[in-house]
Order: structure tokens, then C-alpha cells, then sequence
């Protein structure tokens, strides 16, 4: 332990003793730990903390699965046949979304709920902060209406008191008695402000609810129960179900998958990606350095020539040199902590859509364990090599020649190039991954999302079922358009139940009249949206066939839809659709009533620019109302400088509605790229980090290999060499590692980018303008990088060259 000590400490002041090498080290190091600290951070709080549930590995969804393998909720009566049938799973529960407008304290606001049913929290074996969970009977109508709070809501909201235990809420124009309230921790499904219980009664699961899908099923597997044991019963359930029910579930499968998996799964395989890009940029790092111990260890070989003659053995020079690159690595770690505090807010800050549990994301114990390992593996991995290759050189040779030794020579030349080809492989592969991330990025900027973003305002309105009937909802809508049109700047105002690049959607089955009747479970299926007059024209979505809306198209009159292209195309091949009936139910009845199709619009991309156009279907809100509507305000001015005078035209509606996402319309199709925008942003800083580090990796291997050869320079120079030649010597030879350097990194990105596949839009991961670039734009670095020194070299005096050694 006292030889240790003796070399950490020996270490130490030569490390002293040479600040602008510890410095650029330090610096150097710092950029490559921080970004896996950072990048791990977030891979730890998204991927490897497990769900703030007891034993959240027991956890599983239950859903129905069709045709096209897709995931959707459940219908009551196969919900209770597979609780009733399932013998894996101890118990199984529900849960529907459901927005709440909270009224009588403070401003009004929208709320995101759950409506739950029995044993919901039991199964989640979720226990209250304060208070309690639901009783089973006040899943059963005619009960008093209670809540159960969100923790975040109810300290933003309440102030975190205690006593809200008891209070009334008022809960879309409803009492409701607050009864619990959960811990921070509690948050499914995807934190919610507020739990209630679904009123149901004997019939809520009765065959006849076996064609509505709008129930999601949690459970909690038995003990000894395997997810793939389950897996098998309820598919197999699910299959039987088909068999019983052909006109519902033909087609239909049922399936459990994991609660871990569910939320995930999705950006699992993106985040190691990312992961692995960082690593790469450490290994750039170490190289760099190891270069510059290889070169600092050249300079030291009398010194330590020296001491192997006073008997220090090759394993302790081992050991002395591996403590100075270990103490670099844990400088380097310590730098790159801080770094990763801040890298980690920034990353957290960007908020991109569809990434889990962000807000779990943080520098923990966990994180800084991380660092300190990766410190120490870095210190090792860019210090073994230096240290060997100088314990390895004839040192008892360079002391009889007064401290000149062989790390200079071909030996060490070598692994300083190999040195500098690992660098400009490793950042090909990660050039070329940030090159073809922006390119897919150019293209969806690119992308026709089939409506104008620009000079429009948007925002979300939702009217309580209780205050408001279907009659009082098409007025209220007609007369909050009105009184937005009247706004100077506003050239018109419409509203639609879904807007863009959301992710809500209603789809329901239909007929087309005068067509046989499909077999059952094979009707067709087209998302329906309820739209006010003047929405195509407001949203600027070309009407290609036919009419739009009109203040004609009202209760009352005969039932009128318009199809996008994309649902002419898919149900009316060949034909035109102008005049055809389909026949559909959108009421709380449900017989299928017939619905004129009078046009035909354009596409919209309305899940994402980057998602497939589906089939879609519009009908009047005026004749088909809902009490939840987008609005879309086009303007003339700043679509912001407007926001204060909507909120003033909703308040003087009724002042007790909430305005939710009231925000330009540009926002909104931004959004919707932000994850993608995430990954480019990040793959190409990692990429730049990489590019600059292998630039500098170039430039110091030959500003360190001119310097050795400056006796030889100035020999050619005396003999009449021209400056060109020996700048191509010099060039030539960088070029000659780089170009090795781009040929084998061509070769590890054409095999790594796969891995990109899924996160390209419009671009293939073998993208031949990509490589050509990257492989031009590092070959043009190396030319600078190689260029800068052999110039230098040069312009030194040949006499001075020759007497220079």
C-alpha cells in the first residue's frame, strides 16, 4: 500500500509540474465520460430503474390485438370473460382516460383523469399518502361521486394540504369528495391529476358491449406465474373468443404484454443506440490521449531509464505510469460529472414526445457510480498502452545514449498511426449515423403534412356533459366562432374534435349501402372526426371532389360526409364516391342511419408527418356534436398576439371553461418530429465531438512526427527539396491514415446504422450520398489538420534543422 501511495503521490506532482498537458487531457476526457454520464442517465431513469410499483415485474397489460397486429383497448364483455377465465392472473382491472374540468377553486382547468374500476389501485397494490382508494361499491351508479388526487396536482393546486382529505371538488359541473390523494411516485396511467371511479351497473359487461372497444386492462400475474405461461393461457382465450363471437372478434386476438414492456419498448433499442454512439466518442477520447502519453513517454525515457537502472523492476514503471493515466481518468471523471449534471437537465429540458418517465431522469448514486467505473476503465484503457510500449523499449540502451531512446522510432510511429486510424474509424461510423439522422430529418421537415401550419392559432375546448346537452353544444361552438371571427387580425375560426398531429383518435366500423353486407368482424374501419363549417377552408386542406360544410349541413337535415383521398381510395376504388351513402352510427343509438358522401379532401398526416395518412371520415358537428373540439383561429397577425383576446372571447362563453394547449398551430406539427429532432440533435453533437477530437488526434500525431523529423526536413530542404514536395510527403502520409481510417469506419457504419433503420424516415441506412460525404468531409479534416504543421515545418531554416540535433 506504501508503494502505491508512493506512486499516486509521485504521479501527482508530475502531473503538477505539466498544466497544460493535464489540462488538455483533463478537457479532453471530461467530453467523452460527461456525455455517457448524461446519456446514461437518462438510459437508467427510462430503462433500468424499475417501475415505482411493488413487484411491477408481476405487472401486465391486457389488450385485444387485430389483424394488423396492433395493440387496442378491450371491450367489456372480453375483459370479463378473460378475468373471469383467466388462472394466471390474480387479478385484473380497467382503466379509461377521460378528461376532467376542474371548476369552484381558482381558474378553471383541464385535467387529465382515469376513470378506473374495481380493485384498480389493489391491483397496482398502490397505497394512498393520505386518505384511501375506492371501495368497490362506488364503481356501482347512483353512489357519491368520490376522487383520488395526483400528488403533483395537489401541491401545485392545493398547496400540498393535508386536509384537502374530505373537501368537495367540482368535477365537470359534479361534486366530488376527495377521499386520497397518492404519493409522487404514483402516476398510471401517465400521471394523472385525478382517479374516479367508472360507474357500471350488471350490464356495463354484457355480450351486447362485446363490438366497443374503449376499456384497458391492468392484472397482476399469480405467483410462479411466468409472462409466457400467461401469455399462452389468455391468447389462447383470446383465440376461443373468436371462435364463440364471430361477428365481434373475428380476427381479434387478445394478449398480455409486460407493464415495463409496454412503456419502453418503444425507445429501448433508440436510447442504447445512443448510448453506444457516446461510448465510441470516449474511445475517440482515450486514443487522443493515449497519443499524447505515447508522445509524453518519449520525452521521459531517460528519466525513466534512470530509475529501471536503480532497480525499479518493469511491473512497478507499469504500475507508476498506470497511476498517472488514472488520476487523469479520474480528473477527466470529475470534469465530466459536472458536465453530466448539466447535459442531463439540457437533455431533460427538450421534453421530446414519446420518450417514457423523463421526469425519473436525474444524476444519482446510481450515475455517479457509473462515472467513477467509466473514469477508472478509461484511465486504464488510454494508459496500459503507452505503458507497456515504454517498458517494452531498450531502456538500459537509452541511458548509455545520454537519454535518447526508441520511442521515437517505428514502433511507437506505428501505434500512434494505428492510433490515429482507430480515431477516424470510429468517427466515420458516427458521421455517417448523424448524417443520415439529418438527412431523414430534411426530409420530414419536408413532408406535406396536408394543412398550412403557418399564421394560425389552436387550442382545445371541453364541454361538461352535464351543463351541456347536444343542442347546447352546437351552440356554444357557433357562437364562440362567431365571436372569434369578430377578433381583428382573425380571418376565420373552425373547430374539429381531433386536431393534427395528435395522437386521439375514434374509429368505428361502417356500411357502404347498396353493398353486400360484410361477413362479421371484417367491416371496413375509418377514423371519424366531427367538424364545424369552414374547417377545410380554415385549415387550407384542399376539397379536390365535391363541397365542404356548409351552415346548411345542420341538425335536422340530411346527413352529409366528407371523405379524405385516402378513404376514397381504400372503400370506393375505381368509383367515384360523390352521392354514395355509407351507413353508420354516431349517436348513443345504435341503429346505422345513411350519411350522403358531398365531398372528397385532401390528405392529412393527422398522427404525425412521420406517420402513415389513414383513411378518414368527417361529419358535420352540427349534426353529429361532441362537447370536445379542437379550434383553429387563422390569422393575419402573430398568431401569439392573439392568445389574450381568445382567452377573453372563451371566458365571456362561460367562464368556468379551461383553455388547454393554446398554442400556434406550427407548434403543434413541431411536436410532433420532436423525438426524431431528440436523436439528430444529439447523434450529430456526439458526431462533432468525435469529428473535432479526430482532427485534433491528426494534427498532433504529425505536429509530433514533423518534430522528430526535423533534421530530416532540413536535410532535404539543403539539398534543394521544394517546399511542395515535402508538404505532399507530409500530407500524402495523413491522407494515407485517414483514408485507411475511412475505409474501415465505412465498413463498421454499413454494418452499425441497421440499427438506425427504425429511426429513418425516407432515407435507408445505407444511404450512398451520405458516406460519400462523410468520407470527403473527414478526409478534408485530415488535409487541414495534416496541412497546418507541414507547413510549419517548411518554413524552418534548413541550417537551423541541421543543427538542431
Amino acid at each position: 500500500m506504501e508503494t502505491l501511495l508512493q506512486d499516486v503521490r509521485y504521479a501527482l506532482r508530475r502531473l503538477r509540474r505539466s498544466p497544460g498537458f493535464t489540462a488538455v487531457a483533463t478537457l479532453t476526457l471530461a467530453l467523452g465520460i460527461g456525455a455517457n454520464s448524461a446519456i446514461f442517465s437518462v438510459v437508467n431513469g427510462v430503462l433500468l430503474r424499475s417501475l415505482p410499483y411493488p413487484d411491477a415485474d408481476r405487472l401486465v397489460l391486457v389488450a385485444h390485438v387485430t389483424r394488423e397486429g396492433n395493440r387496442a383497448p378491450m371491450s367489456p364483455a372480453n375483459f370479463r370473460d378473460v378475468r373471469s377465465e383467466s388462472r394466471s392472473l390474480e387479478e385484473l382491472s380497467f382503466w379509461t382516460y377521460g378528461g376532467r374540468t376542474l371548476t369552484g377553486t381558482g381558474d378553471p382547468a383541464r385535467l387529465q383523469g382515469a376513470d378506473v374500476g374495481q380493485h384498480f389501485f389493489e391491483v397496482m397494490r398502490a397505497r394512498p399518502l393520505l386518505g384511501r382508494t375506492f371501495r368497490p361499491e362506488e364503481n356501482e351508479p347512483g353512489r357519491n361521486r368520490v376522487a383520488v388526487l395526483g400528488h403533483a396536482f395537489w401541491r401545485q393546486r392545493f398547496g400540498a394540504d393535508p386536509k384537502v382529505v374530505g373537501r368537495t371538488v367540482t368535477l365537470d359541473g359534479e361534486p366530488y369528495e376527495v377521499v386520497g390523494v397518492m404519493p409522487e411516485e404514483f402516476g398510471f396511467p401517465n400521471k394523472r391529476d385525478v382517479w374516479t371511479p367508472l360507474e357500471y351497473d350488471a350490464d356495463f359487461m354484457a355480450d351486447a358491449s362485446r363490438g366497443s372497444w374503449y376499456i384497458s386492462g391492468i392484472g397482476r400475474l399469480k405467483p410462479g406465474v411466468t409472462h409466457q405461461q400467461a401469455a399462452r393461457e389468455i391468447e389462447g382465450l383470446g383465440a376461443r373468443l373468436q371462435k364463440q363471437y364471430p361477428e365481434t372478434n373475428t380476427d381479434l386476438g387478445i394478449s398480455p404484454v409486460s407493464l415495463y414492456e409496454q412503456m419502453v419498448g418503444d425507445v429501448r433499442l433508440s436510447l442504447l443506440v445512443l448510448l453506444g454512439a457516446v461510448g465510441l466518442v470516449l474511445l475517440i477520447a482515450c486514443a487522443n490521449v493515449a497519443n499524447l502519453l505515447l508522445a509524453r513517454a518519449a520525452a521521459r525515457e531517460g528519466e525513466l531509464a534512470v530509475r529501471a537502472a536503480m532497480g525499479a523492476g518493469r511491473g512497478r514503471l507499469v504500475r507508476q505510469l498506470l497511476a498517472e493515466s488514472v488520476i487523469l481518468g479520474l480528473l477527466g471523471g470529475a470534469a465530466g460529472l459536472v458536465l453530466a449534471v448539466w447535459g442531463t437537465s439540457a437533455l431533460v429540458a427538450m421534453e421530446p414526445q414519446g420518450i417514457p418517465r423523463l421526469a425519473e431522469v436525474g444524476v444519482d448514486a446510481t450515475v455517479v457510480a457509473f462515472t467513477l467505473g467509466v473514469a477508472l476503465l478509461s484511465g486504464v484503457l488510454f494508459g496500459l498502452l503507452p505503458a507497456v510500449q515504454v517498458t517494452r523499449s531498450d531502456l538500459a540502451g537509452t541511458l548509455r545514449e545520454g537519454g535518447r531512446g526508441s520511442l521515437a522510432g517505428r514502433g511507437s510511429a506505428r501505434t500512434r498511426n494505428a492510433l490515429v486510424v482507430a480515431e477516424m474509424a470510429l468517427a466515420v461510423v458516427l458521421l455517417a449515423g448523424a448524417g443520415l439522422l439529418i438527412r431523414s430529418f430534411a426530409v420530414l421537415q419536408g413532408v406535406d403534412p396536408g394543412f398550412r401550419t403557418e399564421s394560425a392559432l389552436s387550442f382545445n375546448v371541453s364541454l361538461p356533459q352535464a351543463a351541456y346537452d347536444e343542442g347546447a353544444r352546437g351552440a356554444f361552438y357557433d357562437g364562440l366562432l362567431e365571436r372569434l371571427e369578430g377578433l381583428p387580425g382573425v380571418r376565420s375560426a373552425a373547430a374539429v374534435s381531433d386536431l393534427p398531429m395528435g395522437n386521439s383518435a375514434t374509429f368505428l366500423t361502417f356500411e357502404v349501402e347498396g353493398r353486400e353486407p360484410p361477413e362479421p368482424g371484417r367491416e371496413p374501419a375509418s377514423q371519424i372526426l366531427r367538424a364545424t363549417a369552414g374547417y377545410f377552408r380554415t385549415m387550407e386542406i384542399p376539397v379536390v371532389r365535391g363541397r365542404e360544410f356548409t351552415a346548411d349541413d345542420r341538425a335536422g337535415s340530411p346527413g352529409v360526409v366528407v371523405l379524405n383521398q385516402a378513404a376514397a381510395r381504400e372503400f370506393f376504388p375505381g368509383e367515384d364516391p360523390l352521392g354514395r351513402r355509407i351507413l353508420l352510427s354516431l349517436g348513443p343509438d345504435t341503429t346505422a342511419v345513411p350519411w350522403e358522401v358531398v365531398g372528397v379532401a385532401g390528405d392529412v398526416r393527422q398522427f404525425g408527418v412521420d406517420a402513415e395518412v389513414q383513411s378518414a371520415m368527417y361529419f358535420p358537428q352540427a349534426q353529429a356534436p361532441v362537447g370536445g373540439m379542437g379550434v383553429v383561429v387563422r390569422t393575419t397577425v402573430p398568431p401569439a398576439s392573439l392568445a389574450a383576446a381568445v382567452r377573453r372571447e372563451v371566458a365571456a362563453m362561460d367562464p368556468n371553461l379551461p383553455l388547454n394547449d393554446l398554442q400556434p398551430l406550427e407548434r403543434l406539427a413541431a411536436d410532433s418530429m420532436s423525438q426524431p429532432r431528440f436523436y439528430m440533435l444529439l447523434l450529430s453533437l456526439f458526431a462533432g465531438v468525435a469529428l473535432a477530437l479526430a482532427a485534433i488526434g491528426i494534427f498532433g500525431v504529425i505536429s509530433y512526427g514533423v518534430a522528430q523529423r526535423t533534421r530530416e526536413i532540413g536535410v532535404r530542404m539543403a539539398l534543394g527539396a521544394e517546399p511542395s514536395s515535402v508538404l505532399r510527403i507530409v500530407v500524402g502520409g495523413a491522407l494515407g491514415l485517414a483514408g485507411i481510417g475511412v475505409g474501415v469506419g465505412v465498413l463498421g457504419a454499413l454494418a452499425g446504422t441497421r440499427l438506425l433503420s427504425g429511426l429513418l424516415f425516407g432515407v435507408a441506412a445505407t444511404d450512398p450520398p451520405t458516406y460519400v460525404g462523410v468520407a470527403v468531409l473527414l478526409l478534408a479534416v485530415a488535409a487541414l489538420a495534416s496541412w497546418l504543421p507541414a507547413r510549419a515545418a517548411v518554413r524552418v531554416d534548413p541550417m537551423t534543422a541541421l543543427r538542431a540535433d
